[in-house]
């Protein structure tokens, strides 16, 4: 369990059971019984509050969520229940993937602790919440064609859209990539948190970020280095 705030990217290993240093955030805004209490590690805070990307833990409790932004989170553990005031209703187990969209508003039930990885960012309104169970085992997934950056290798990607807006901000989804070494140019702030595979990213700097299942990384737009995948990479993803 390993966290560097330092790095051109931001990461943190083992985030699913990262425990170390973690802020107590006391309760929520809008509280309905009072119980649940949170804690957290911001990766990235911009300065005007968005984006915002780190881990999150939510004891038992229910409170109101209001969301005057896009949020995707993985749970990566625990339960609960969210109720949108449209009737809406999303159980969370362990392995599920939400992209809560701009305005929503309801009720959230913890019954079982939740394990969190997050990123707020601009986003938009929806009439129903996108929602992935288990992206780690999802099949079918789209080909997205060769990395045309190549320097090494034919690196195959392969993706699903769940979520993103007609101006491109706050897309989600889910996306994997076969080895190969290339170069690597964030054009949109991202966030991601790999389920599987192991891959180098090395910043023009010299910076190097080594990715291995459960690290949870934040690339800024600007970013620019290689990336070599060791071991077929599958993450799931938001950029703005």
């Amino acid at each position: 369990m390993t966290l560097h705030l330092a790095s051109t990217a931001p990461h943190v290993h083992a985030a699913s059971s990262f425990d170390a240093d973690m802020v107590d955030w006391a309760g929520h805004q809008h509280p309905l019984d009072g119980r649940s209490r949170n804690r957290g590690r911001l990766l990235f805070k911009g300065e005007d509050g968005l984006p915002e990307a780190g881990i999150w833990r939510a004891t038992p409790g229910s409170w109101r969520p209001m969301l005057p932004a896009d949020e995707l989170c993985y749970f990566t553990a625990g339960r609960a229940t969210y109720r949108s005031d449209g009737g809406e209703v999303i159980e969370i187990t362990p392995g599920t993937l939400v992209h809560f969209k701009e305005g929503w508003q309801g009720e959230a039930e913890i019954t079982e602790t939740i394990f969190v990885t997050y990123m707020f960012s601009e986003g938009g309104p929806a009439t129903a919440t996108p929602v992935l169970r288990d992206p780690a085992t999802l099949t079918g997934l789209e080909d997205w064609g060769v990395v045309p950056t190549m320097i090494t290798g034919t690196s195959k990607v392969s993706g699903l859209v769940l979520s993103a807006e007609p101006d491109g901000r706050a897309e989600s989804g889910v996306w994997a990539c076969t080895p190969g070494k290339w170069r690597c140019t964030v054009t949109s702030d991202e966030f991601c948190h790999f389920l599987a595979g192991r891959a180098t990213y090395v910043h023009d700097s010299g910076d190097v970020i080594e990715i291995a299942p459960d690290t949870a990384a934040f690339f800024p737009r600007g970013w620019t280095g290689t990336c070599t995948v060791h071991q077929p990479v599958r993450k799931i993803y938001l950029i703005r």
